[in-house]
Protein backbone atom coordinates (compact mmCIF):
# COMPACT_ATOMS: atom_id res chain seq x y z
CA UNK A 1 0.00 0.00 0.00
CA UNK A 2 1.43 3.43 -1.35
CA UNK A 3 2.50 6.04 1.80
CA UNK A 4 0.39 8.79 1.70
CA UNK A 5 2.76 11.99 1.44
CA UNK A 6 2.76 15.36 0.57
CA UNK A 7 5.61 16.85 -1.35
CA UNK A 8 7.26 20.56 -0.70
CA UNK A 9 9.68 22.23 -2.63
CA UNK A 10 12.31 24.38 -1.26
CA UNK A 11 15.57 25.49 -2.77
CA UNK A 12 14.97 22.54 -5.62
CA UNK A 13 15.02 20.18 -2.68
CA UNK A 14 12.50 17.94 -1.78
CA UNK A 15 10.98 16.72 1.66
CA UNK A 16 8.31 13.96 1.65
CA UNK A 17 6.02 14.85 4.62
CA UNK A 18 2.77 12.23 5.85
CA UNK A 19 0.00 14.09 4.31
CA UNK A 20 -1.91 14.62 7.61
CA UNK A 21 1.74 15.80 8.64
CA UNK A 22 2.04 18.17 6.06
CA UNK A 23 2.50 22.24 6.80
CA UNK A 24 0.00 25.10 5.41
CA UNK A 25 1.94 27.15 2.80
CA UNK A 26 2.91 29.71 4.84
CA UNK A 27 5.41 27.72 7.12
CA UNK A 28 9.02 28.19 7.22
CA UNK A 29 12.18 26.60 9.22
CA UNK A 30 13.60 28.79 11.71
CA UNK A 31 17.20 28.23 13.10
CA UNK A 32 15.40 26.21 16.21
CA UNK A 33 14.08 23.28 13.88
CA UNK A 34 17.06 20.98 14.92
CA UNK A 35 16.88 17.33 13.99
CA UNK A 36 14.91 15.99 17.01
CA UNK A 37 12.54 19.45 17.02
CA UNK A 38 9.98 17.65 14.84
CA UNK A 39 10.43 14.00 15.75
CA UNK A 40 11.99 13.85 12.33
CA UNK A 41 13.47 10.14 11.45
CA UNK A 42 14.54 10.28 7.98
CA UNK A 43 15.70 13.07 5.57
CA UNK A 44 16.51 11.20 2.57
CA UNK A 45 18.82 13.26 0.08
CA UNK A 46 19.89 12.24 -3.92
CA UNK A 47 22.04 14.87 -5.43
CA UNK A 48 21.65 15.39 -9.09
CA UNK A 49 24.77 15.12 -10.67
CA UNK A 50 25.53 18.61 -12.98
CA UNK A 51 24.12 18.07 -16.63
CA UNK A 52 21.41 15.56 -15.46
CA UNK A 53 17.70 16.12 -16.33
CA UNK A 54 17.23 15.88 -13.00
CA UNK A 55 15.98 18.62 -10.25
CA UNK A 56 19.24 21.66 -10.66
CA UNK A 57 19.98 20.80 -7.38
CA UNK A 58 17.99 17.67 -5.69
CA UNK A 59 15.67 15.43 -4.82
CA UNK A 60 14.27 13.14 -2.25
CA UNK A 61 13.09 9.57 -3.00
CA UNK A 62 10.89 8.03 -0.05
CA UNK A 63 11.27 4.16 -1.42
CA UNK A 64 13.90 3.25 0.41
CA UNK A 65 12.01 4.67 3.78
CA UNK A 66 9.00 2.53 3.40
CA UNK A 67 11.16 -0.74 5.27
CA UNK A 68 12.46 1.70 7.91
CA UNK A 69 8.99 3.38 8.64
CA UNK A 70 7.37 0.02 9.40
CA UNK A 71 9.68 0.04 12.59
CA UNK A 72 9.49 3.30 13.15
CA UNK A 73 6.15 6.20 13.18
CA UNK A 74 7.82 8.96 10.83
CA UNK A 75 7.57 12.44 11.52
CA UNK A 76 9.00 14.47 9.13
CA UNK A 77 9.22 18.38 9.55
CA UNK A 78 11.21 20.24 6.97
CA UNK A 79 14.83 20.85 8.47
CA UNK A 80 17.26 23.62 8.84
CA UNK A 81 19.52 21.29 7.24
CA UNK A 82 17.75 21.70 4.12
CA UNK A 83 17.66 25.38 3.99
CA UNK A 84 20.98 26.17 6.27
CA UNK A 85 23.98 27.26 5.07
CA UNK A 86 26.60 25.34 6.42
CA UNK A 87 30.67 25.41 7.10
CA UNK A 88 33.59 22.81 6.70
CA UNK A 89 34.41 23.13 10.72
CA UNK A 90 38.29 21.80 9.40
CA UNK A 91 38.09 24.78 6.59
CA UNK A 92 38.91 21.79 4.45
CA UNK A 93 40.23 23.16 0.81
CA UNK A 94 38.48 20.71 -1.13
CA UNK A 95 35.34 22.01 0.12
CA UNK A 96 33.86 25.76 -0.79
CA UNK A 97 33.90 27.68 2.64
CA UNK A 98 29.69 27.70 2.48
CA UNK A 99 27.65 25.82 0.71
CA UNK A 100 23.48 24.44 0.97
CA UNK A 101 24.39 20.93 2.07
CA UNK A 102 22.88 19.26 -1.32
CA UNK A 103 24.88 21.88 -3.20
CA UNK A 104 27.73 20.53 -1.27
CA UNK A 105 26.55 16.76 -2.01
CA UNK A 106 26.49 17.71 -5.86
CA UNK A 107 29.95 19.15 -5.46
CA UNK A 108 31.47 16.20 -3.78
CA UNK A 109 29.96 13.74 -6.07
CA UNK A 110 27.91 12.41 -3.13
CA UNK A 111 24.47 10.70 -4.15
CA UNK A 112 22.67 10.11 -0.94
CA UNK A 113 22.66 11.26 3.01
CA UNK A 114 20.19 9.59 5.27
CA UNK A 115 19.91 11.73 8.49
CA UNK A 116 18.94 9.06 11.57
CA UNK A 117 17.01 10.32 14.81
CA UNK A 118 15.55 8.09 17.22
CA UNK A 119 14.07 9.92 20.37
CA UNK A 120 13.97 7.36 22.94
CA UNK A 121 17.60 6.18 22.66
CA UNK A 122 18.58 9.75 21.59
CA UNK A 123 20.24 8.41 18.41
CA UNK A 124 21.46 11.15 16.19
CA UNK A 125 23.24 9.66 13.38
CA UNK A 126 24.22 10.21 9.40
CA UNK A 127 25.00 7.41 6.50
CA UNK A 128 26.68 9.26 3.81
CA UNK A 129 27.18 7.21 0.31
CA UNK A 130 29.17 8.97 -2.14
CA UNK A 131 28.44 6.86 -4.92
CA UNK A 132 26.02 4.36 -5.95
CA UNK A 133 27.75 2.94 -8.62
CA UNK A 134 29.78 0.10 -8.45
CA UNK A 135 27.72 -1.61 -5.48
CA UNK A 136 27.94 -2.08 -2.80
CA UNK A 137 28.96 0.81 -0.89
CA UNK A 138 31.61 0.11 1.94
CA UNK A 139 31.89 2.32 5.03
CA UNK A 140 32.53 1.51 9.04
CA UNK A 141 30.39 2.79 11.65
CA UNK A 142 32.12 5.86 13.57
CA UNK A 143 30.84 6.49 17.15
CA UNK A 144 32.72 9.73 18.73
CA UNK A 145 31.68 12.45 20.69
CA UNK A 146 31.19 15.66 17.95
CA UNK A 147 30.50 19.30 19.18
CA UNK A 148 27.93 19.41 16.35
CA UNK A 149 26.07 17.56 13.95
CA UNK A 150 27.51 19.61 11.57
CA UNK A 151 30.59 18.01 12.23
CA UNK A 152 29.56 14.73 12.17
CA UNK A 153 27.94 15.42 8.80
CA UNK A 154 31.19 16.52 7.47
CA UNK A 155 33.42 13.88 8.71
CA UNK A 156 30.81 11.75 7.30
CA UNK A 157 30.84 13.44 3.59
CA UNK A 158 34.87 13.34 4.35
CA UNK A 159 35.22 9.80 4.93
CA UNK A 160 32.76 8.61 2.46
CA UNK A 161 33.84 10.26 0.07
CA UNK A 162 37.64 9.02 0.65
CA UNK A 163 36.26 5.41 0.77
CA UNK A 164 35.45 5.71 -2.71
CA UNK A 165 39.08 6.17 -3.63
CA UNK A 166 40.35 3.77 -0.72
CA UNK A 167 38.23 1.51 -2.79
CA UNK A 168 39.40 2.24 -6.29
CA UNK A 169 43.28 1.80 -4.91
CA UNK A 170 42.61 -1.70 -3.37
CA UNK A 171 40.42 -3.10 -6.39
CA UNK A 172 37.60 -3.66 -4.70
CA UNK A 173 34.12 -3.64 -6.67
CA UNK A 174 32.14 -0.83 -4.66
CA UNK A 175 32.00 2.69 -3.71
CA UNK A 176 32.20 4.73 -0.63
CA UNK A 177 30.19 5.66 2.77
CA UNK A 178 30.37 6.11 6.40
CA UNK A 179 28.39 6.27 9.12
CA UNK A 180 28.71 8.07 12.44
CA UNK A 181 26.90 8.64 15.31
CA UNK A 182 27.28 11.15 17.66
CA UNK A 183 27.70 9.71 20.87
CA UNK A 184 27.33 12.42 23.55
CA UNK A 185 23.52 12.24 22.42
CA UNK A 186 22.85 8.83 23.44
CA UNK A 187 21.49 7.24 26.00
CA UNK A 188 20.76 4.10 25.74
CA UNK A 189 23.43 2.29 23.10
CA UNK A 190 21.68 -0.95 22.60
CA UNK A 191 18.74 0.39 21.68
CA UNK A 192 20.25 3.10 19.40
CA UNK A 193 22.17 0.39 17.80
CA UNK A 194 19.13 -1.27 16.99
CA UNK A 195 17.57 1.43 15.41
CA UNK A 196 20.78 2.32 13.16
CA UNK A 197 20.78 -1.40 12.22
CA UNK A 198 17.03 -1.52 11.43
CA UNK A 199 17.67 1.85 8.98
CA UNK A 200 20.90 -0.05 7.17
CA UNK A 201 18.77 -2.87 6.65
CA UNK A 202 16.09 -0.89 5.12
CA UNK A 203 18.88 0.82 3.11
CA UNK A 204 18.20 -3.07 1.36
CA UNK A 205 22.36 -3.92 0.71
CA UNK A 206 23.21 -0.55 -1.10
CA UNK A 207 25.91 -0.47 1.81
CA UNK A 208 27.65 -2.52 3.45
CA UNK A 209 28.78 -1.45 7.61
CA UNK A 210 31.81 -2.61 9.16
CA UNK A 211 33.64 -1.44 12.20
CA UNK A 212 35.49 1.88 13.30
CA UNK A 213 36.61 3.73 15.95
CA UNK A 214 34.12 3.91 19.10
CA UNK A 215 32.30 1.27 17.32
CA UNK A 216 32.79 -2.20 19.81
CA UNK A 217 32.17 -5.68 19.68
CA UNK A 218 29.01 -5.71 21.49
CA UNK A 219 27.63 -3.16 19.09
CA UNK A 220 28.58 -5.67 16.30
CA UNK A 221 26.43 -8.00 17.99
CA UNK A 222 23.89 -6.10 18.55
CA UNK A 223 23.79 -4.37 15.14
CA UNK A 224 23.82 -8.49 13.48
CA UNK A 225 20.39 -9.01 14.97
CA UNK A 226 18.91 -6.13 13.04
CA UNK A 227 21.21 -6.23 9.57
CA UNK A 228 22.26 -8.52 7.29
CA UNK A 229 24.13 -5.77 5.23
CA UNK A 230 27.70 -5.85 7.12
CA UNK A 231 31.16 -6.01 5.94
CA UNK A 232 34.15 -7.37 7.93
CA UNK A 233 32.77 -7.96 11.26
CA UNK A 234 34.90 -10.84 12.41
CA UNK A 235 32.70 -12.01 15.40
CA UNK A 236 32.36 -15.53 14.00
CA UNK A 237 35.63 -16.69 14.47
CA UNK A 238 36.18 -17.71 11.15
CA UNK A 239 37.91 -14.41 10.01
CA UNK A 240 40.35 -12.40 11.56
CA UNK A 241 39.59 -9.43 13.31
CA UNK A 242 38.61 -5.75 10.89
CA UNK A 243 41.30 -4.24 13.50
CA UNK A 244 43.92 -7.21 12.64
CA UNK A 245 43.15 -7.17 8.77
CA UNK A 246 43.63 -3.77 9.04
CA UNK A 247 47.32 -4.05 10.82
CA UNK A 248 47.99 -6.79 7.90
CA UNK A 249 47.74 -4.36 5.83
CA UNK A 250 49.41 -1.51 6.82
CA UNK A 251 52.28 -3.46 7.81
CA UNK A 252 53.05 -4.47 4.41
CA UNK A 253 52.61 -0.91 3.19
CA UNK A 254 55.18 0.07 5.54
CA UNK A 255 57.64 -2.61 4.68
CA UNK A 256 57.38 -1.99 1.36
CA UNK A 257 58.11 1.99 2.21
CA UNK A 258 61.00 1.09 4.06
CA UNK A 259 62.96 -0.53 1.64
CA UNK A 260 62.09 2.30 -1.13
CA UNK A 261 62.84 5.04 1.51
CA UNK A 262 65.53 3.68 4.07
CA UNK A 263 68.56 1.32 4.17
CA UNK A 264 67.92 -0.30 7.58
CA UNK A 265 66.95 -3.41 7.72
CA UNK A 266 63.16 -4.14 9.65
CA UNK A 267 65.39 -5.30 12.77
CA UNK A 268 67.18 -2.07 12.90
CA UNK A 269 64.21 0.24 12.72
CA UNK A 270 62.21 1.87 15.37
CA UNK A 271 58.19 2.31 14.89
CA UNK A 272 56.15 4.70 17.31
CA UNK A 273 52.35 4.25 17.52
CA UNK A 274 49.70 6.48 18.14
CA UNK A 275 46.81 4.97 19.53
CA UNK A 276 47.08 1.40 20.51
CA UNK A 277 43.49 0.37 19.90
CA UNK A 278 42.52 -2.57 18.00
CA UNK A 279 45.00 -1.70 14.66
CA UNK A 280 47.48 -0.38 16.84
CA UNK A 281 48.65 -3.12 19.18
CA UNK A 282 48.37 -5.92 16.44
CA UNK A 283 50.60 -4.02 14.03
CA UNK A 284 53.07 -3.67 17.36
CA UNK A 285 52.68 -7.16 17.77
CA UNK A 286 53.58 -7.38 13.97
CA UNK A 287 56.42 -5.48 13.48
CA UNK A 288 57.81 -6.80 17.50
CA UNK A 289 57.59 -10.12 15.76
CA UNK A 290 59.93 -8.66 12.84
CA UNK A 291 62.56 -7.66 15.44
CA UNK A 292 61.34 -4.10 15.31
CA UNK A 293 61.72 -1.57 18.57
CA UNK A 294 58.20 -0.08 18.88
CA UNK A 295 57.08 2.90 21.14
CA UNK A 296 53.40 3.40 21.87
CA UNK A 297 51.73 5.70 23.82
CA UNK A 298 47.44 5.70 24.53
CA UNK A 299 45.08 7.43 26.75
CA UNK A 300 43.82 4.60 28.12
CA UNK A 301 45.24 2.62 30.68
CA UNK A 302 43.93 -0.66 30.30
CA UNK A 303 45.28 -0.32 26.22
CA UNK A 304 48.70 0.67 28.00
CA UNK A 305 49.13 -2.33 29.65
CA UNK A 306 48.03 -4.71 27.19
CA UNK A 307 51.04 -2.94 24.78
CA UNK A 308 53.17 -3.14 27.65
CA UNK A 309 52.74 -6.89 27.85
CA UNK A 310 53.66 -7.64 24.70
CA UNK A 311 57.13 -5.49 24.44
CA UNK A 312 55.64 -1.77 23.33
CA UNK A 313 58.02 0.53 25.21
CA UNK A 314 55.12 3.14 26.34
CA UNK A 315 55.90 7.16 26.10
CA UNK A 316 52.69 10.06 27.64
CA UNK A 317 50.51 11.35 24.42
CA UNK A 318 51.69 14.33 24.41
CA UNK A 319 55.35 12.91 23.43
CA UNK A 320 54.45 10.76 20.76
CA UNK A 321 54.93 12.83 17.78
CA UNK A 322 57.83 14.42 18.86
CA UNK A 323 59.75 10.67 19.66
CA UNK A 324 62.75 9.53 17.76
CA UNK A 325 61.86 6.78 15.46
CA UNK A 326 61.73 5.52 11.84
CA UNK A 327 58.35 5.51 10.88
CA UNK A 328 55.70 7.51 12.91
CA UNK A 329 51.72 5.93 12.79
CA UNK A 330 49.40 7.67 14.26
CA UNK A 331 46.38 5.16 14.75
CA UNK A 332 44.38 7.25 16.51
CA UNK A 333 41.62 9.83 15.62
CA UNK A 334 42.12 11.87 12.14
CA UNK A 335 43.57 15.25 12.05
CA UNK A 336 46.87 14.56 14.18
CA UNK A 337 48.94 15.60 11.84
CA UNK A 338 49.33 19.05 11.04
CA UNK A 339 50.57 22.38 10.72
CA UNK A 340 51.68 22.39 14.23
CA UNK A 341 53.19 19.15 15.12
CA UNK A 342 55.03 18.55 12.12
CA UNK A 343 57.93 20.51 13.17
CA UNK A 344 57.89 18.15 15.99
CA UNK A 345 58.18 15.03 14.36
CA UNK A 346 61.24 13.24 13.99
CA UNK A 347 60.75 10.21 11.43
CA UNK A 348 61.47 10.01 8.16
CA UNK A 349 58.06 7.78 7.52
CA UNK A 350 54.39 8.63 8.62
CA UNK A 351 52.25 6.05 7.96
CA UNK A 352 48.78 7.24 7.77
CA UNK A 353 46.57 4.04 9.62
CA UNK A 354 44.31 6.16 10.83
CA UNK A 355 41.48 7.67 8.94
CA UNK A 356 42.28 11.45 7.67
CA UNK A 357 45.64 11.57 9.24
CA UNK A 358 46.02 14.75 8.09
CA UNK A 359 44.42 18.13 9.19
CA UNK A 360 44.73 19.06 5.45
CA UNK A 361 45.80 17.19 2.35
CA UNK A 362 48.08 20.27 1.59
CA UNK A 363 50.29 19.14 4.96
CA UNK A 364 51.68 15.88 2.82
CA UNK A 365 53.55 18.88 0.83
CA UNK A 366 54.49 20.90 4.01
CA UNK A 367 56.02 16.98 5.39
CA UNK A 368 57.64 16.20 1.60
CA UNK A 369 59.36 19.81 2.62
CA UNK A 370 60.82 18.13 5.55
CA UNK A 371 62.56 15.16 3.77
CA UNK A 372 58.95 12.75 5.49
CA UNK A 373 57.28 10.96 3.45
CA UNK A 374 53.86 10.50 3.98
CA UNK A 375 52.23 7.52 3.26
CA UNK A 376 48.45 7.98 2.45
CA UNK A 377 45.94 6.31 4.89
CA UNK A 378 43.22 5.33 2.21
CA UNK A 379 46.03 3.32 0.79
CA UNK A 380 47.51 1.96 3.29
CA UNK A 381 44.59 0.99 6.06
CA UNK A 382 42.50 -0.95 3.57
CA UNK A 383 43.01 -4.11 4.99
CA UNK A 384 39.84 -4.90 6.22
CA UNK A 385 37.96 -3.44 3.12
CA UNK A 386 39.72 -5.88 0.73
CA UNK A 387 38.99 -8.63 3.04
CA UNK A 388 35.41 -8.13 4.19
CA UNK A 389 34.72 -8.19 0.17
CA UNK A 390 36.28 -10.79 -0.87
CA UNK A 391 34.58 -12.58 1.59
CA UNK A 392 31.09 -11.15 0.59
CA UNK A 393 31.94 -12.08 -3.06
CA UNK A 394 33.83 -15.77 -2.66
CA UNK A 395 33.14 -16.61 1.08
CA UNK A 396 36.21 -17.21 2.06
CA UNK A 397 37.44 -16.11 5.32
CA UNK A 398 41.08 -14.68 4.36
CA UNK A 399 43.04 -13.11 1.10
CA UNK A 400 46.67 -12.56 2.73
CA UNK A 401 48.08 -12.31 -0.85
CA UNK A 402 46.06 -9.60 -1.83
CA UNK A 403 45.94 -7.73 1.28
CA UNK A 404 49.75 -8.06 0.34
CA UNK A 405 49.33 -5.91 -2.19
CA UNK A 406 49.12 -2.89 -0.46
CA UNK A 407 52.55 -3.14 -0.42
CA UNK A 408 52.76 -3.04 -4.39
CA UNK A 409 50.55 -0.04 -4.07
CA UNK A 410 52.35 2.03 -1.82
CA UNK A 411 54.93 1.63 -4.23
CA UNK A 412 53.11 3.23 -7.06
CA UNK A 413 52.08 6.01 -4.68
CA UNK A 414 55.84 6.83 -4.25
CA UNK A 415 56.71 6.25 -7.84
CA UNK A 416 54.33 8.12 -8.78
CA UNK A 417 55.10 11.33 -6.49
CA UNK A 418 59.03 11.40 -7.74
CA UNK A 419 57.86 10.89 -11.38
CA UNK A 420 55.37 13.95 -11.23
CA UNK A 421 56.86 15.59 -8.76
CA UNK A 422 53.55 15.43 -6.49
CA UNK A 423 52.96 15.04 -2.95
CA UNK A 424 51.80 11.42 -2.07
CA UNK A 425 48.46 12.46 -1.01
CA UNK A 426 47.89 14.09 -4.91
CA UNK A 427 49.74 11.06 -6.26
CA UNK A 428 47.42 8.93 -4.52
CA UNK A 429 44.35 10.52 -5.53
CA UNK A 430 45.81 10.64 -9.10
CA UNK A 431 45.97 6.72 -9.18
CA UNK A 432 42.40 6.60 -7.55
CA UNK A 433 40.82 9.12 -9.69
CA UNK A 434 42.41 6.92 -12.66
CA UNK A 435 40.86 4.12 -11.50
CA UNK A 436 37.44 5.13 -10.92
CA UNK A 437 37.72 6.78 -14.14
CA UNK A 438 38.48 3.44 -15.67
CA UNK A 439 35.52 1.69 -13.73
CA UNK A 440 32.73 4.34 -14.87
CA UNK A 441 33.83 3.67 -18.49
CA UNK A 442 34.40 -0.06 -18.22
Amino acid sequence: MAWPHATIWRSHSAIIWPADKAPSSSFTSSREDSLTAGGISDVFLRASKPGSTGPTVGSLEHEPLKAAAQATKLRVRLNLIVSRTITDPQGDKHLPSKLELLETMAFEGHEQILAVQDAPSGLRAWIAIHALDPQPAFGGIRIFNYRSERDALFDALRLSRIMTYKCALAGVQGSGAKTVVISNSINDRTAAIRVLGRHIEGLGGIYRAGPDAGFTSDDQQVLMEETQYIAHFGVDGRMQSAGDATAEGAMHGILRALELRSELQVEETTIAIQGLGAVGVSLAKRFLELGARVIGADADSSKIALAQNIGVTIVPPSKILSTSCDVLVPCAMGGTIHDVSIPRIQASIVAGVANNTLGHDSQAALLKENNITFLPDFALNAGALIEGSHNLQTNENSCPQKIAEIGETIASILERSDDDKLSTIEAAFALASEKVIATKNH
